[in-house]
């Protein structure tokens, strides 16, 4: 638009470039009502605001909330550091209360061929926790489809009742005894066989022991006339998984048909030396359980030409250990075989001493025995025992597992007499009580048992100067001299030059303090006779005669030590006119306590852990 007041347009005129930047710049109508009405807008929303703003008071809560979270934290923290520690809380010990329940199965009880098989059941009275209601059970192992069989008739009622099975000429399945309440303290039972015929001569016995997951037996052999016989019984409802290894003298034998044997609930099987590892003149066996518990028992038999050279059941022997003590070699001076294996990959050293009626002593071909590893070694005692009943006190640098087999020709025996068999393994010291039933009273049978106090072991291999080869560990009586009583002294000695007699010694222990023994024997159906005591000093074994009761078939007896621990083995000798047989095992801890952990308050569990936020 023109400004001349005429009103008349003006006519070419100029546009200079800052009017026509000014043009550019001008805002539309379009755009000038899109601002006024955002004005507007603007206009009516600016009270709502303020409005809401003043409604809201400021939030204070943030920094209230971390000082108080902060405050909780450490008040918990000074808390915890009062309360005692988890680690410095000692853990509660095991409270010894009596056994609900017990086991025990006979593996063999019944018998062919002219032989005679009795099974015996006992449960020793006087013991803890037989003040309650209880009740046994003693049946033949049934298998899944046996059904009929007649069982035996055993009755257990009450503490000190004892009841026997007599089988000839007849077989029968494994005879289980089941105890509960009062009658599970005590509970005891063997297992012996008599043949006196002239194909199968000979006298056997085991203790009936309960249901385990590991096994060692040592003195197999599977030569020439020999038969070992492994016998697995599975006395329980649930199938039972193991491996069964053979060790001889060159190692560990591949046997992979014995491994991952399944033994099925109720159920027996037997596994043949001669058939897995012929050719054996010594050998150990292994059981060991992966899954359920089994019975394990080792059956030996001997026979040259048509000849009976002895008949036995191998006793367990303990868990490999570096002191391992062999209680039972019996008197005698017929051949006596020393048989040590060393299960682990380390070769042993194994330090012998033998324990006697009149000390202890080293004996000087047996001072040392070196064991490759996994490996069966055998070593003659004959020469060193001189005829004496005697305890192996046996040390070594790794673990191992031992046992003795011993011939014998009887009581009065002659040039043509011939020889029976039995077998000593190691056995675990008795601190409490121990037990065997089924003892014959017979004429012509004797029961004689050896008590040893063993003191304190050898020193290990390699950790102390050797001791003059054939002494005592303390200076006492040579390996070649006969036991000594107590008032005697060395024959060829004097007090100033030998020590003195063999009590005047002191004991490889360093204690002279002796245990305390009380025998009691309890006839079957019969007044118990009158307990006899003996004394026994470390490093000492004393021979105790049971005498032979009157009016009764079989009698039990019990063994109880005070002031320390003890071995006991016993011996069973019948007069035979071709020979005594003979038969006897070490015993075992009477089972009449389990350890039961108490129940103790634990803060963790009482308090919850905080919920997540």
């Amino acid at each position: 638009m023109s400004d001349d007041p005429t009103g008349e347009p003006a006519e070419d005129a100029a546009v200079t470039p800052e009017d026509a930047s000014l043009a550019d710049a001008a805002p539309s109508a379009t755009d000038r009502v899109r601002g006024r009405r955002d004005r507007e807008r603007r206009r009516r929303e600016r009270p709502r605001r303020a409005r809401s703003e003043e409604a809201a008071p400021a939030d204070g809560r943030g920094p209230l909330s971390i000082v108080i979270v902060t405050a909780v934290g450490i008040a918990l923290v000074a808390l915890g550091s009062l309360l005692p520690r988890g680690a410095a809380v000692e853990p509660a010990a095991a409270v010894q209360q009596p056994v609900d329940s017990s086991t025990t199965v006979c593996p063999e009880p019944g018998a062919v061929d002219g032989a005679v098989t009795t099974s015996t059941v006992t449960v020793i009275p006087g013991l803890e926790g037989q003040d309650r209601e209880g009740a046994a059970e003693v049946t033949y192992l049934r298998g899944p489809d046996e059904t009929e069989r007649s069982e035996p008739e055993i009755v257990i009622e009450a503490p000190g009742d004892s009841g026997q099975v007599v089988a000839d000429a007849r077989r029968l399945p494994p005879l289980t005894a089941r105890t509960v309440g009062s009658l599970a303290p005590g509970l005891v039972s063997t297992e012996s066989t008599l043949d006196t015929s002239d194909s199968g001569r000979g006298l056997s016995s085991t203790a009936c022991l309960g249901p385990d997951t590991s096994w060692w037996f040592v003195g197999s052999g599977s030569t020439a006339g020999r038969e070992s016989n492994l016998v697995l019984v599975n006395p329980e409802s649930t199938p039972a998984e193991l491996d069964v290894t053979i060790a001889g003298p060159e190692g560990l034998l591949v046997t992979p048909a014995l491994r991952g044997l399944v033994l099925e609930a109720n159920a027996r099987t037997v596994v043949r030396l001669t058939r897995e590892a012929p050719r054996l003149p010594a050998a150990v066996w292994h059981v060991s359980v992966r899954s359920g518990r089994v019975v394990a028992a080792v059956q030996d038999t001997e026979i040259e030409g048509y000849v009976p050279r002895g008949d036995d059941w191998i006793p367990p022997a303990a868990d490999p250990s570096t002191r391992v003590l062999v209680p039972g070699i019996i008197p005698g001076r017929s051949d006596r075989q020393l048989i040590l294996h060393a299960p682990g990959e380390v070769d042993a050293t194994v330090r012998v001493r033998l324990v006697t009626e009149g000390g202890s002593y080293v004996p000087t071909a047996l001072s040392q025995i070196d064991v490759p590893a996994g490996t069966v070694v055998t070593a003659s005692l004959t020469e060193a025992l001189d005829g004496q009943a005697a305890t192996l006190d046996l040390s070594s640098d790794v673990p191992i597992v031992a046992g003795v087999r011993q011939r014998h020709s009887g009581v009065g025996a002659t040039d043509f007499a011939l020889n029976e068999v039995s077998f000593a393994a190691g056995a675990v010291p008795v601190g409490t009580v121990a037990g065997v039933t089924g003892l014959p009273t017979a004429a012509g049978t004797s029961v004689t048992l050896w008590i040893t106090a063993p003191g304190e072991p050898l020193t290990a291999p390699g950790t102390a100067p050797p001791m003059p080869v054939g002494m005592d560990d303390t200076g006492g009586a040579p390996a070649s001299s006969t036991p000594l009583g107590p008032d005697d002294t060395m024959a060829g000695s004097s007090d100033d030059t030998m020590g003195g007699s063999a009590d005047d010694t002191p004991a490889a222990s360093g204690s002279r303090t002796p245990v305390r023994v009380t025998v009691q024997v309890l006839p079957a159906g019969a007044a118990a006779l009158e307990p006899i005591t003996v004394e026994v000093l470390p490093g000492r074994v004393v021979e105790v005669r049971i005498p032979r009761p009157r009016g009764a078939d079989w009698f039990t007896a019990v063994v109880r030590p005070e002031g320390g621990e003890v071995l006991i083995a016993h011996r069973v000798a019948v007069r035979d006119p071709s020979g005594s047989l003979i038969t006897g095992f070490p015993w075992r801890p009477l089972r009449t306590t389990v350890g039961v952990l108490p129940a103790v308050e634990d803060i963790g569990i009482a308090v919850p852990p905080p919920a997540n936020p």
